[in-house]
């Protein structure tokens, strides 16, 4: 197996590993420890919501020697600008993977040098969608370029990328209604509240469950998971059994019946 074959090998079974991660904010630490080593990265960032100086969700993962560096406030600061790739994702409406030194004049990375002399090279993978304006993940390197290699990776990984993104936004919808639920919120809870557990559901059946509650077709539910809607039928024939209905308006009946389903009221809401 090449070396380019084996690290997108290893993203893929990472992502067939977090179809079976029930808690979603375990699977940003997975998938940058993934890239970190992949792309043979000092640090690896994923910005989880807008690009903005001093607020919305940030991981990051980086190794011991520059760890210390990277958990500096100043830092953080910079890093949430996402320069320059904030400024070029949402002017073009560009969504590929792009190395830093090829957007122009702010190649040099000014902001990251100035918290760590000598780190000039990045590179971005940007999650396309309705994001504004634009989040994704950051890669940094102190002495070598990311080259065709890992603008290669970085294509060939993007799709999982998205669908691991997918995949935790909906857990944490899922989560946020059944803690809605466990609060005792009259608002959120179903009719008769259960123990889901019994059902057998994965994390990727609630998502597809999730999704059917939502009226979505076979195909668009394989869109949003960035799956084939053969693929979608499966988990729903599995859905079907492990639920013992027969159709999709009879599943999430018994879904919400059963406590499986909710509806968040808007305090209890994941923004």
């Amino acid at each position: 197996m090449t070396g380019a074959a084996a690290q997108l090998r290893g993203m893929r079974d990472l992502a067939v590993q977090t179809m079976h991660e029930r808690d979603p904010d375990a699977l940003h630490p997975l998938v940058l420890a993934e890239l970190l080593r992949a792309c043979d990265a000092e640090a690896a960032v994923c910005k989880e919501s807008d690009w903005r100086p001093d607020e919305g969700a940030m991981s990051i993962v980086a190794v011991p020697a520059a760890r210390s560096e990277f958990d500096q406030p100043q830092a953080r600061r910079l890093i949430r600008l996402g320069r320059p790739f904030a400024e070029h994702y949402t002017s073009t409406g560009d969504s590929s993977p792009r190395p830093a030194d090829a957007l122009g004049r702010l190649q040099r990375l000014r902001d990251v040098r100035r918290f760590a002399p000598g780190r000039r090279f990045a590179f971005g993978i940007p999650l396309p969608g309705a994001y504004a304006p634009v989040r994704g993940y950051i890669l940094f390197r102190p002495d070598a370029a990311f080259g065709p290699a890992a603008l290669a990776y970085g294509v060939e990984v993007q799709p999982l990328l998205v669908a691991v993104d997918r995949q935790r936004i909906l857990l944490g919808q899922w989560r946020a209604g059944a803690a809605a639920v466990s609060s005792g919120c009259h608002d959120c809870r179903p009719p008769v509240p259960a123990d889901a557990a019994p059902y057998g559901l994965t994390p990727r059946e609630t998502t597809v469950l999730l999704l059917l509650a939502d009226a979505l077709t076979t195909t668009a539910i394989g869109r949003r998971l960035g799956i084939s809607a053969r693929t979608v039928n499966k988990h729903i024939e599995r859905i079907y059994r492990k639920l013992g209905t027969r159709d999709r308006l009879s599943t999430v009946h018994s879904a919400r019946l059963s406590g499986l389903l909710s509806t968040p009221c808007p305090s209890h809401r994941e923004t």
